[in-house]
């Protein structure tokens, strides 16, 4: 279960990194729940792609403190720390806590919350 988490998270990064929206709003259910660190409420996998072709570019992302909390064998609950970093060097720490599941498609996030500062 730990390696399907790091396998989210890696392709999440890399998405990020690209600023490839649909990659990351692939990692995400259909009907997903998505908060970022600015706006409001995104639903599903158009509301997670239009965020991130808004909000995001130039940037990349390191997660740390990972913690995960499994809720059964087809949820987990993840509590992290990610370093952004945009282009030019500014660093800003934000935190991020998902839950995903388990799909016929394989893991996939169906919540997320992400807010800015420690």
């Amino acid at each position: 279960m730990t390696a399907d988490v790091d396998a989210i998270l890696v392709k999440w990064a890399d998405g990020f990194g690209r600023s490839d929206a649909d990659a990351i709003a692939a990692l995400y259910t259909p009907d997903a729940i998505f908060i970022g660190g600015i706006g409001g409420l995104n639903l599903g996998q158009d509301g997670v792609r239009g965020y991130f072709q808004a909000n995001v570019s130039n940037s990349t992302i390191v997660f740390r403190d990972v913690t995960v909390r499994p809720q059964g064998d087809d949820v987990v609950v993840v509590a992290m720390i990610g370093a952004i970093v945009r282009d030019g060097g500014e660093s800003r720490d934000f935190r991020f806590l998902q839950t995903q599941v388990r799909t016929p498609d394989g893991w996939r996030i169906a919540a997320h919350h992400g807010s800015h500062g420690l």
